[in-house]
């Protein structure tokens, strides 16, 4: 997902309207010239389906949690090296990179520690035993190496104590088990191996004697001849020393997936000033700080054909929300900070977003017109539903023109083409436009579809009656109904459940018909302006 994007999404289990709204919305704000991106919570279902394949255009991306990643923070890049690499080969890359920390890689790239200039540094304070024993299991191979010297001798037995000597005089008696630098003075060579020095390393020496080999076998000594000076040898030894030995695992980590409100967490209660950022196949991909999180913002959303939380993307309560627009009843949610809000009495949010480009003088292309104009068609059921205004009517003859769509041709084939049953699950058909409700502190999900006759539904009451009792035990809903809805216009099948839906009862003797275990509201179109409404008068 794009970090300074603007993201537009329509309610979960979009029908047509909320799908094209937000393609048509995205669009429209791009005109003005910003970043505006399309989305759905769900799958599409079959009518869409039809009315996008009509126009060659693609469904949004399906985006299920808005919340902001760990990839989503600016987050700083990290410098790599392996293992066996010494701390100076190390250091130098972290000055390269103007880096204080390191990260340490295996050959496959897999995260195994990391290491700061902290703690490179920390072992040269005076009187540190760290320094002598990081340099007591420094391979005497790696030392040479490290100097560009060459190990003349290795002994059978290392013995080296850490510490680093330089002779005081001919009859040193203080080189025992002691890594000691000299120049290249064979009676000093002499003297160091038979005082026992663990190693010898002689600079500026081309060659030792054969005396001093003969007496390096005999006391396990060994032998190193290099370029550089006494003091270079002395201060920089413990650098030779490989990175895997001084570097931290015991470390707090983060996936590059991990949600920044949960990294903000354990950050708070923890004391690192860097995190390491893992993918998913453990390679390291950088670092993070406090900072980075503390400065960074959520996502900014706009909401269309909805405005209650229960509907909307997962993480919409820490989101920016910019702006809403819709047609439904207002759900109680709240912002942080005013935002545009346009609410208006029409059968259809497309209706108003097509009213918003002609007031903004913002050109409708063709394709874009057609698909508003089904929307249109399918959210008023061909007009047919009580929810349908004039305005309705108006704007969608208006996006017909622009599109060259034959509303009498056309209309009666969105429908159908959601209406068909035949190869849909029950639970799909359930779970594929349901929304809840909070009324009255009930919990009330309904969900809702379009069919051509009651024969179509007859055969799914008994499996649908177990998937909605289930749905209301899973999700804690008091009740939970299912709308079959004609699309003649004639009116809807209900099915109810749940341990409030008793209540509705009397209402649905009232008010409907019963055939079989479902209840037929004549008239009844409008899940938003008709049944909840009733429904809310039940249950206050």
């Amino acid at each position: 997902m794009s970090k300074n994007a603007i993201y537009v999404t329509g309610h979960r289990n979009p029908d047509s309207d909320s799908i094209i709204s937000a393609i048509a919305y995205a669009y429209f704000k791009q005109q003005q010239g910003y970043n505006a991106i399309a989305v759905r919570i769900g799958e599409i279902n079959r009518e869409t389906e039809f009315i996008l394949n009509k126009f060659n255009e693609f469904a949004p991306p399906l985006v299920n949690d808005i919340r902001a990643r760990v990839r989503d923070l600016d987050f700083d890049e990290i410098v790599t090296c392996k293992p066996s690499e010494s701390v100076y080969g190390a250091l130098l890359k972290m000055r390269a990179a103007e880096k204080k920390v390191i990260a340490i890689v295996d050959d496959n790239r897999q995260f195994l520690g990391m290491a700061t200039t902290s703690d490179i540094v920390k072992p040269l304070i005076p009187h540190q035993d760290r320094n002598n024993e990081l340099i007591r299991n420094t391979p005497i191979e790696n030392i040479a190496r490290f100097f560009g010297g060459q190990l003349v001798y290795k002994a059978n037995l290392q013995r080296a104590d850490g510490h680093m000597h330089v002779p005081a005089g001919s009859d040193d008696k203080d080189c025992e088990n002691k890594i000691v630098v000299t120049d290249n003075d064979s009676k000093v060579h002499e003297m160091v191996v038979r005082n026992k020095a663990a190693t010898l390393i002689a600079t500026h020496t081309e060659k030792f004697s054969a005396k001093v080999l003969e007496l390096a076998k005999e006391n396990n000594c060994n032998l190193v001849i290099c370029n550089r000076s006494i003091y270079d040898v002395v201060k920089y030894t413990y650098f030779a020393t490989s990175i895997d030995n001084i570097m931290t695992t015991d470390l707090i980590t983060f996936k590059y997936d991990d949600y920044v409100d949960d990294v903000k967490g354990v950050i708070n209660k923890s004391r690192y000033r860097s995190y390491p950022i893992l993918d998913k196949r453990n390679n390291v991909v950088g670092t993070i700080s406090r900072y980075h999180v503390l400065r960074h913002s959520n996502r900014n959303l706009i909401l269309v054909d909805h405005n209650e939380l229960s509907q909307s993307i997962e993480g919409a309560e820490d989101a920016n929300v910019l702006e809403i627009i819709d047609h439904h009843r207002l759900g109680g949610i709240k912002t942080p900070a005013p935002v545009y809000f346009r609410n208006e009495q029409v059968g259809c949010c497309s209706t108003i977003i097509s009213k918003i480009f002609q007031e903004n003088n913002v050109p409708i292309p063709k394709d874009l017109a057609g698909l508003l104009c089904c929307a249109i068609i399918s959210d008023t059921v061909n007009f047919k539903s009580v929810t349908c205004t004039q305005e309705d009517i108006d704007q969608a003859n208006y996006l017909a023109d622009l599109a060259d769509l034959d509303i009498v041709y056309f209309g009666p084939k969105i429908l159908s083409a959601g209406a068909k049953l035949d190869d849909k699950s029950c639970d799909f058909i359930f779970r594929n436009d349901l929304k809840q409700f909070d009324i009255n502190k009930n919990k009330v999900s309904v969900g809702q579809c379009n069919i051509v006759d009651y024969e179509s539904i007859e055969p799914l009451k008994q499996q649908m009656q177990q998937i909605m009792n289930k749905y209301s035990k899973d999700s804690n809903s008091n009740i939970v109904m299912m709308v079959f809805s004609k699309i003649d216009g004639s009116g809807s099948y209900v099915l109810a459940a749940g341990p409030e839906s008793s209540k509705l009862d009397k209402f649905f003797r009232q008010k409907g018909e019963y055939v079989d275990e479902f209840v037929f509201l004549e008239n009844v179109m409008s899940r938003k302006q008709q049944l909840i409404p009733m429904i809310t008068d039940v249950l206050s």
